[in-house]
């Protein structure tokens, strides 16, 4: 997709198409408004964020991922990309 296209894209359709880039398990279904997440960051203006399950279940203290590390990490192969999905999956592991 074109940055072009991203940019006359509305934020719904942002976040459908984000959503449909997602491979972490955790993360499908997690994508939000970050103002419906953090009401008190209205001011920063609308853009998206991904609520992540297994980073606050771990109690790591930025369980909320801005757009750029939403790419980095949820888009990728998890046990590759994201730290916080391999130490889920090895405590799984073990029992």
């Amino acid at each position: 997709m074109s940055e072009s296209t991203y940019q006359k894209m509305s934020l719904t359709q942002r976040q459908k198409k984000l959503e449909s880039m997602i491979m972490c398990p955790s993360g499908r279904g997690q994508v939000y408004i970050r103002n419906f997440i953090e009401p008190h960051l209205r001011q920063k203006g609308p853009h998206l964020a991904l609520k992540c399950k297994i980073r606050e279940m771990l109690g790591i203290k930025d369980s909320v991922l801005e757009i750029e590390q939403i790419m980095l990490t949820c888009c990728r192969n998890p046990l590759e990309s994201c730290d916080a999905y391999k130490t889920h999956a090895a405590r799984q592991a073990a029992g």
